[in-house]
């Protein structure tokens, strides 16, 4: 027994409308899928993990199911926002605004269950492993590695005694060392004391 089709139903049937999706969404799958990149992780499911089969995101290489709609490259770590032209931005924002709080709120948790020696080596990563651009963090590298470079050659043992001279040029680049390594850490706790509308 067939049931009836309700007024809307019927209407679309009237002016054909099935039918015009039908050959729309079969145009698409023959002249325009096939172009379109897959997302490029595999299946846990299936004893071979064969390859996803959904659209990757437009500039992403995964599906919005396997990561493609996280942020990446210099915005990976700020705190994306909800569109303000949305007709539901306002609960959006609100959403967001619970869920960051909830997050801060289980980070303070966990840092004040760590021991002593824990804190000491999440401290030392954060310090080492801070967010930023990807340029930010290459040059951050680069600088620790020429200053143990220099640590390394000034320890090594010289058969000829420092000058006067040599001794005064090495004191005054700790100086800056350390003046450019305050003015890092000053902006960086500027950065971090935004607050959440930045």
């Amino acid at each position: 027994m067939s049931r009836k089709r309700s007024e809307r139903q019927q209407a679309w049937d009237k002016f054909g409308l099935p039918k015009a999706g039908a050959e729309a969404l079969t145009r698409y799958n023959q002249e325009v899928r096939p172009f379109r990149k897959l997302c490029g992780a595999r299946t846990k499911s299936t004893e071979d993990h064969r390859p996803c089969q959904n659209l990757a995101l437009a500039g992403h290489d995964r599906c919005r199911v396997h990561g493609g709609a996280t942020p990446k490259g210099d915005q990976w770590n700020l705190t994306q926002w909800p569109n303000g032209k949305a007709p539901d931005a306002e609960a959006k924002l609100q959403a967001k605004l619970k869920r960051i709080e909830r997050d801060r709120k289980a980070k303070a948790k966990r840092l004040a269950a760590m021991s002593p020696e824990e804190r000491q080596r999440y401290d030392q990563r954060a310090k080492t492993h801070a967010p930023g651009p990807a340029a930010e963090r290459a040059r951050r590298r680069d600088d620790r590695k020429r200053a143990a470079e220099i640590r390394a050659s000034l320890e090594k043992p010289d058969d000829k005694p420092a000058s006067a001279e040599l001794a005064e040029l090495q004191r005054q680049a700790a100086a800056l060392e350390e003046a450019r390594d305050h003015y890092r850490r000053l902006a960086e706790q500027a950065n971090q004391d935004q607050g959440v509308f930045g």
